[in-house]
């Protein structure tokens, strides 16, 4: 029994100094409890705010404060100074932007449970509202329910998309330059979204895009292509059609030539429908009329040879419709005039196929189709001088193959351009200077052969009448009109003026060099006039 009481007072000393150890550790909590603290809650450290919509709040101690002392931007603001639940707030709103500096000062107690703290920090103020742009998607339409959304917004700044059901998305504009993507769905039809962005001041700028969610692709029906199997007397062919389940007028319409594109118009740019299809004033041979839910499209020269023609339509959704069929172009004998592809005979193919001979890419003599023989020829010509190695002659192969003329007025001189190179040189009269000729960049426009002169409507000219082909005739018996009004380049019987400036403005040569460079070029040629 000795034994165990001895134990039992053991026991209960233990008891006593756990007791004593919490009782000193709960002394001790309270005291770093109470002691005077200043944590920044708000604006943190470095952090930014829009003060017209927050307080400036510090967190304290519980403890009553003394002393206590606010400055701002180094100005005492401690008469403005109110309790908060957190600690104590100082209404702010009307802080300029930019950066500011806060400190803040008290002492709480005495002896063991008081003391004494301070703290300053930076932080900025930001009113402005953020950047935001909205690039996705890029039309009014999406023909996926599926609708991806995309922009740039300032940096830092979060996304938060509205629109049918509230809330459709979020997302954050951290990529470079503060790129920001996402992904949500809508319903079919047309939807009003909202994309808001949110700065780290809380600044918000919101702007609004309309979306039309259209899944289902019109209908293309072409008519009278039969027609076209074979053209032998215009290159220039109009197609004609019909769409549906849409309204005609906010399709788009476009074509392509043996997979290159040549047009594309929108229905609100369409003329007016006419007997002959789209109007005249058409650009470079193309246009859509419109007349219900049929159109009339003018698709420009087609190559001479066999194409394939692709004719689509496009909503305003994204869905395009496409129908092609085959058209055999033989309408040109002199080459220069239209492009070629394989299939094409003639005339022009043999004067192709003598070109690419003196250049020692054909061997053979000329056969007048152009046939696979050809296209590899044409295409290890398009390798040599760098272009698009097509086996067609396309235009931009024409340009280089056909050339252009350059004339110098100072040297008085026009040299007519072939493969890149010069290839023939002529002397030629000008403008005398009451009647310059003029610089710029020019196309031949019309030739003629033994061409009968009317005087133009000018002072010097007053009084004078036409002047039938022969001799005499001012413009000997070639004429090669430019796009410059009323210059041209012309043989002439004053011979003694050429090397001269003794014109009215047009380009004079001896009738035989004329007569040699009107073989050479053919209408559409650019002509390059400079001093």
């Amino acid at each position: 029994m000795r034994g165990l009481g001895t134990r039992g007072g053991f026991i209960a000393m233990i008891a006593v100094g756990v007791l004593a150890i919490a009782g000193i550790a709960v002394f001790a909590f309270s005291l770093v409890g109470t002691r005077p603290t200043v944590d920044p809650l708000q604006p943190p450290a470095g952090g930014v705010i829009n003060p017209g919509k927050r307080l400036i709040v510090v967190g304290t101690t519980s403890a009553p404060m003394k002393d206590l002392r606010v400055t701002l931007d180094g100005k005492d603001v401690t008469a403005a100074v109110r309790g908060a639940s957190e600690g104590i707030a100082l209404n702010a709103p009307k802080l300029r932007d930019g950066a500011h500096a806060m400190a803040v000062s008290y002492s709480t107690g005495s002896g063991l449970t008081g003391g004494s703290t301070s703290k300053s920090w930076n932080f900025t103020v930001d009113r402005t509202p953020p950047r935001l742009v909205i690039s996705k998607p890029s039309g009014d339409g999406a023909n996926t329910h599926a609708v991806a959304l995309a922009g740039t917004a300032t940096q830092g700044s979060s996304i938060r998309i509205t629109g049918p059901g509230d809330r459709l998305a979020g997302a954050e504009a951290t990529g470079t330059g503060g790129a920001w993507s996402t992904t949500t769905n809508l319903p079919e039809g047309r939807s009003t979204v909202k994309v808001t962005a949110t700065d780290p001041a809380g600044n918000t700028t919101t702007k609004a895009k309309v979306v039309l969610v259209d899944t289902k692709a019109p209908t293309l029906q072409l008519s009278g292509t039969n027609k076209l199997a074979k053209l032998t007397t215009t290159p220039q062919p109009i197609i004609y059609g019909t769409v549906g389940g849409e309204n005609a007028a906010l399709l788009t319409y476009g074509a392509s030539i043996n997979g290159v594109g040549v047009v594309r118009i929108k229905g609100t740019d369409a003329s007016a429908p006419s007997a002959s299809g789209p109007a005249s004033g058409t650009v470079n041979g193309t246009g859509l009329s419109l007349s219900g839910n049929r159109f009339a499209l003018a698709i420009g020269r087609l190559p001479e040879g066999k194409n394939t023609i692709t004719i689509w339509v496009r909503d305003r959704g994204g869905n395009t419709v496409k129908k092609s069929f085959t058209s055999f172009v033989d309408t040109q004998s002199v080459f220069g005039t239209s492009q070629l592809t394989v299939g094409a005979i003639g005339d022009d193919v043999k004067q192709l196929q003598e070109r690419l001979g003196t250049l020692r890419l054909w061997k053979g003599g000329a056969t007048r189709t152009y046939n696979e023989k050809t296209a590899k020829a044409v295409t290890r010509y398009q390798k040599r001088y760098r272009l698009k190695q097509t086996g067609n002659v396309d235009a931009a192969t024409l340009r280089k193959m056909v050339g252009r003329i350059d004339i110098s007025l100072n040297r008085r001189t026009l040299t007519l351009y072939r493969d890149g190179r010069p290839f023939k040189t002529f002397r030629v009269a000008i403008g005398m200077p009451a009647y310059p000729t003029p610089t710029g960049n020019f196309r031949i426009v019309n030739m003629q052969k033994n061409p009968t002169w009317l005087p133009p409507d000018s002072p010097w000219a007053k009084g004078l009448g036409p002047v039938p082909p022969g001799p005499g005739n001012p413009l000997g018996t070639r004429w090669i009109g430019t796009s410059a009004p009323a210059v041209g380049i012309h043989g002439s019987p004053a011979s003694w003026s050429i090397g001269s400036a003794a014109s009215h403005g047009c380009l004079r040569m001896h009738i035989s060099e004329s007569e040699k460079l009107f073989e050479l070029v053919v209408v559409g040629m650019p002509v390059d006039i400079h001093n």
